[in-house]
């Protein structure tokens, strides 16, 4: 019997995060605008949602994927994940933990200052 962690339906924890922090911001209806979604997490992360079916270029220059999130690190590359997976830098300073730690205090913040 398979593990239900490992089934592909489930959404990844980074992509869940950061739809959380969409909803905390009050984002809705993502598709019915054109182009990416963007938000500069903090000083060091941001990233932008494709919601459409085909790549769509972001604020920042890149080709995201359809309905993917692609993530930047001080101004570089460091990641494109999908509700099912992805990719993530993996350095000293721009990780996954990073790049978690920072979206939560952003959905804090967001809250004004209340956990979700």
């Amino acid at each position: 019997m398979a593990n239900e962690l490992d089934s592909p339906e489930r959404v990844s924890v980074l992509f869940g995060l950061t739809v959380d922090l969409g909803i905390a911001l009050g984002w809705e209806n993502l598709s019915s605008h054109s182009g990416c979604a963007e938000h500069q997490i903090d000083d060091q992360w941001w990233f932008a949602i494709n919601p459409h079916g085909e790549p769509t270029e972001c604020g920042k220059g890149a080709k995201v994927p359809p309905y993917s999130i692609y993530y930047q690190f001080n101004g570089w590359p460091a990641g494109v994940v999908t509700g099912q997976g992805g990719v993530i830098a993996a350095g000293k300073l721009a990780n996954e933990e990073t790049l978690i730690a920072a979206i939560y205090a952003a959905i804090a913040k967001a809250s004004g200052g209340k956990p979700q």
